[in-house]
Order: C-alpha cells, then sequence, then structure tokens
C-alpha cells in the first residue's frame, strides 16, 4: 500500500469512527506491527487479486453474511438442498467460467460471444436485442456485447438458466449437450463465460443475469440476506429484501404494462432471472415452482395465456436443476415449443449460474459451524445461517454473550481438515472487503 493511499484510507476510517480493533484488521498505519516486531495477519488484501475482485462484486454490506472464509488446498462446499455450491478458494478450485449462449429471433448470424464475457452482460444484450434502452445504466456494470443484436425484435425473451452448471460441467460431458451445441453453433455464444463475482450462489448469479448488476450492486449476495431490521432470511422470502436495483423485466413491464413476465423454477429463490415487486403496483410475475422434469410442461401452459402472441415482447424465465443431460433435453423441449406458439419470433438466452461440481475430497462447511458454536460461549446457537463463502452471525447472542465477530474468524482459521490441515487459507470480517479499495 502506497503512503498517499494509506493516508487516505486512515482519514476515511477516522472520519466515520472505525474503533482501534478495525484499524488493526485492516493493517492501517503500523497497527499491523505487533510489539515483539512479529507481523500480524493481514486479512483478505493478501489474496490473489482476482479473487479478491470476485469476492468484492458478491458482497453488499449489509446483506452479506457477518464473517467470510476463502478455503485452502481442501476444497469446502455448502450443501444446498442437495447442490454443493462451492466456498471461493486459492488455487484452480474456484472456477468461475460459465456458457452464455445468445440464438433465435434478433441474433445476428455471425455474432460472436467473446471468452471472458460476463453474466452481467446478458441483461444489456437482450435490451440492445429489443432496442430498449433502461434508465439509469450507471447503476449496473454490465454493458451490452457488441454484433450480436441483428435488429429484428422478437415477441418472446425466454432467458433459461442451467443451475450449478458452469464450464467444467460441460467440458466433462462433451457429448451430454448436444441441443445446446447446436444453440452455439446457430446463435453466439461462448462455454468461457465468466460469473463476474464470488460466490457461485445460483440466487446471487441469476439476479445478475436478470439485472446486469453484479451483487455488489443488486444485493442478493446469496440464498440467505439480511433484511432491513437485521433478521437472517431467504433470498426473495415475503420478509427478504427486494433486489436494490431493477431487473431488465421490472423494466419493460413498468415501460408497458401490456408486457407478460413470467418464471418457471425449483425454488423461491431463483426468482431474481426475472425479478418482481420492485415498481409499486407492479403486475405479479406468473410464477410456477415445482421440479424441473415438468418445466417444458409448465412452460406450455404459459405459452396458451398470450406469452409471445403480440408484438409486445414478453419475458419468461426458466430454471433448470438436473443433470447436464437431462438439462439440455428439457431445454429443447423448451425451446421448440416456444418457437411453435410464437412463429419462430424467439430469442433464446441459455446461460449457467456457475459450477457447483466439487473435488470428491471436498468437506461441508458443517466443520467451520462447529468450531464457531464451540468458540462462543453459551448453549445458543450462535451460526443463524450459512451460505457459500460465509456465515450469517446471530447479533443477539454474540451480544449477550459479550463477543465480537472477531471469535467466529479466529475460529474459522483454527478449523482443521479431514487430515489435519487447516480448512481456510483466510477469514474475515465483512467490513474488510467493504475497505479492499484501500489495499
Amino acid at each position: 500500500m502506497t503512503g498517499r493511499r494509506l493516508l487516505l484510507m486512515l482519514v476515511v476510517l477516522a472520519a466515520i469512527g472505525i474503533p482501534a480493533a478495525v484499524l488493526t484488521a485492516t493493517c492501517a498505519g503500523r497497527s499491523c506491527d505487533a510489539s515483539g516486531g512479529e507481523t500480524v495477519r493481514v486479512p483478505f488484501c493478501p489474496l490473489p487479486a482476482t479473487l479478491k475482485d470476485g469476492i468484492a462484486n458478491g458482497f453488499r454490506e449489509g446483506r452479506s453474511p457477518d464473517v467470510l472464509g476463502v478455503a485452502a488446498a481442501t476444497p469446502v462446499y455448502t450443501d444446498m438442498d442437495g447442490l454443493r455450491a462451492p466456498w471461493p478458494a486459492t488455487g484452480n478450485s474456484t472456477d468461475p467460467r460459465v456458457p452464455i449462449v445468445f440464438a433465435g429471433t434478433g441474433v445476428a448470424d455471425g455474432g460472436h460471444v467473446p471468452n471472458g464475457a460476463t453474466l452481467d452482460q446478458v441483461a444489456p444484450t437482450v435490451g440492445d436485442v429489443l432496442g430498449f434502452e433502461r434508465d439509469h445504466p450507471e447503476v449496473r456494470s454490465g454493458t451490452s456485447i457488441a454484433g450480436v443484436a441483428d435488429g429484428g425484435r422478437p415477441r418472446l425473451v425466454l432467458l433459461i438458466a442451467w443451475k450449478g452448471v458452469g464450464s467444467s460441467e460441460l467440458e466433462a460431458r462433451p457429448n451430454g449437450w448436444p441441443f445446446l451445441s447446436s444453440l452455439l453453433a446457430d446463435g453466439a455464444g461462448t462455454i468461457e463465460g465468466a460469473a463476474g463475482s464470488l460466490p457461485l450462489d445460483p440466487a446471487a448469479t441469476l439476479t445478475t443475469i436478470g439485472t446486469g448488476g453484479l451483487p455488489s450492486q443488486h444485493g442478493i449476495t446469496g440464498s440467505f440476506v439480511r433484511n432491513g431490521e437485521g433478521a437472517v432470511v431467504q433470498a426473495y422470502a415475503p420478509d427478504a429484501p427486494v433486489q436494490i436495483i431493477a431487473t431488465l423485466a421490472d423494466d419493460l413491464d413498468h415501460a408497458n404494462p401490456l408486457t407478460l413476465v413470467g418464471l418457471v423454477a425449483d425454488d423461491e429463490r431463483d426468482r431474481g432471472i426475472v425479478g418482481g415487486d420492485w415498481y409499486p403496483r407492479e403486475d405479479p410475475v406468473d410464477t410456477v415452482i415445482g421440479d424441473s422434469a415438468t418445466a417444458p410442461l409448465s412452460v406450455e401452459v404459459h405459452l396458451t395465456t398470450g406469452y409471445g402472441a403480440d408484438d409486445v415482447p414478453d419475458v419468461l424465465g426458466v430454471v433448470l436443476d438436473g443433470r447436464v443431460r437431462s438439462m439440455d433435453r428439457w431445454t429443447r423441449e423448451i425451446v421448440t415449443e416456444a418457437e411453435r406458439a410464437t412463429s419462430g419470433s424467439t430469442l433464446v438466452v441459455v446461460a449457467g449460474t456457475g459450477s457447483a461440481e466439487t473435488d470428491r475430497l471436498a468437506v461441508p462447511d458443517r466443520g467451520l459451524v462447529d468450531q464457531v458454536e464451540e468458540a462462543v460461549p453459551g448453549d445458543a446457537l450462535a451460526v443463524a445461517a450459512t451460505v457459500p463463502g460465509g456465515l450469517f452471525l446471530d447479533q443477539a447472542v454474540l451480544r449477550d454473550q459479550q463477543v465480537t465477530w472477531q471469535v467466529a474468524v479466529d475460529a474459522l482459521l483454527s478449523a482443521s481438515g479431514p487430515s489435519g490441515e487447516r480448512m481456510l487459507a483466510d477469514a474475515f470480517q465483512g467490513f474488510a472487503v467493504s475497505f479492499a479499495r484501500y489495499c
């Protein structure tokens, strides 16, 4: 850290009243110099730049976990109803690559999606295809991918997300996705896109697809978030906070009330792909929550109610969960029916939410939770919820026991893996990410 940036950081921290403990944790000034001359651990800042950027893009103050961690040699995962969502990790165990494909009406012949295109570029590119200019582009990181739109305007936008799928799943099953491969050949896409943020929690990345902004902007940082009253709640539950920025579907519906917006998914937390309830008195999203195997039938029912029936573009989000080969088959059935119902006037977008394929040696986060519970006195549970990459703490329990979040950080750093190795390469309180720009 340069002297000028360090001085600026000290001024900012002092101005907002950050206590001495925080200055030590961020290594401000000479606060990392211990009395005996040894070096005090610096959180977050020493991590590799790409890893640091991904975590910062996935973090929102007041919404994200209280304490966060980065796995070391042994991968760590959070079990989300059978989906093993990995924690951010050093080395090669974090693979943020995802497929992103555009096909059908409105996609230019010879259109190209460059490797490294990110999920926050999906919504702006769809907006470009529709010729729809959204207000306040400065609140969203995503920009349209040049050369994809050809000027054609589809009657239906079909946003299909493959939950828990990244590029590594496709590479491991090269013959398991023939229909997606045909969309790649006929349209514009890449299997070398990027999620743009970490961790790869589907609730977060689906909302990135829907809004065109990163979790640091839209605020749905994971399957659990903290609401305005301080409670830890499931994303998109009735008492959950709405995403901070509107989705493309929200804006389309607000601009033209004749726009239909629907969702077919297997979990309420998948709502971020289309949103809803962002604008006052906005029409409710036509939602079907059920098993992905029934998604083609649910889409067919939506199509009989007017989706894609006129020149006002409608949006139908579909979130699939299952084996790659099954999702490919369901996608083919859905796209075939949509093109039949709209006489071919359908824009198809398929994107992965990020890899959930963990190493066979990966361990669940249960050991980390147990370590924190043992470190906090009393019988009440200190961990309110876990998400990939972090823990939400019960603030009332910590207050009653007169302990700080640092107790949880220290406990996470002391957790051992199956062979006695340290489970985490780093752990830190959320404010360390908030001050990442001062690293």
